[in-house]
């Protein structure tokens, strides 16, 4: 059976071909054209995941300096981290970085706020909570946005959660240190987040804001 389908694709390769076709040339064209088309599908998803077209094309292992940096996130995502320091260090450079390497995404809090919101009952945002503690994920600038009550308590759910069940897996950026974060997203949470990291994860960040020296 097996060398009847051959001797036919030989057969219909020799007739397109006296016909002016050439039957593998038209099959190599359609295999890159499939594979055109997964490149441009997987770019959409990478831009997509990693927050914009800007992370994709500048947040890049080449492009940032401090190598030693990204020594210490070699673990990620069998380890969580804590990135902190002033804004325009290089904090979600360095995460995104990291984050490239795996399937994760980039979250703000107001994503995750619409997550929880779009919930009709109690079961679907107990399943969206579940579904926040196991993704790996950079949480990107948190203390930036103003948290409800309602998101600062689901927050602490999830930090919760991936630390109960010692999920790794999670990076988090911030312009504030833990104690500074404190009075924003709670104590009980800003101490999770010290358990879930650990001291020799919490990196911090200093330098000047590269974006005024472009």
């Amino acid at each position: 059976m097996e060398q009847l389908r051959e001797s036919m694709q030989t057969l219909s390769g020799k007739l397109l071909k006296s016909n002016g076709y050439d039957y593998e040339q038209m099959e190599r064209q359609e295999l890159e054209r499939k594979a055109k088309e997964a490149a441009a599908r997987q770019k959409q998803y990478d831009i997509q995941r990693l927050g914009g077209l800007l992370a994709y094309e500048e947040f890049t292992e080449e492009r940032f300096a401090n190598k030693q940096i990204l020594t210490r996130l070699k673990n990620f995502p069998n380890e969580n981290y804590f990135l902190f320091g002033p804004a325009g260090t290089g904090k979600t450079h360095a995460a995104t970085v990291a984050l490239r390497k795996t399937n994760g995404e980039v979250m703000r809090m107001s994503r995750v706020s619409r997550i929880l919101r779009r919930c009709e009952n109690p079961d679907e945002e107990i399943q969206a909570i579940k579904q926040l503690s196991s993704i790996t994920m950079l949480l990107d600038d948190l203390g930036s946005e103003k948290m409800t009550e309602f998101l600062q308590s689901a927050f602490f759910e999830i930090i919760d959660r991936r630390l109960q069940y010692r999920v790794n897996g999670l990076i988090i950026t911030s312009n504030l240190s833990l104690d500074q974060l404190a009075p924003i997203i709670g104590d009980r949470t800003s101490s999770r987040i010290a358990g879930l990291v650990g001291k020799n994860n919490m990196l911090r960040f200093s330098g000047k804001d590269y974006r005024w020296e472009k």
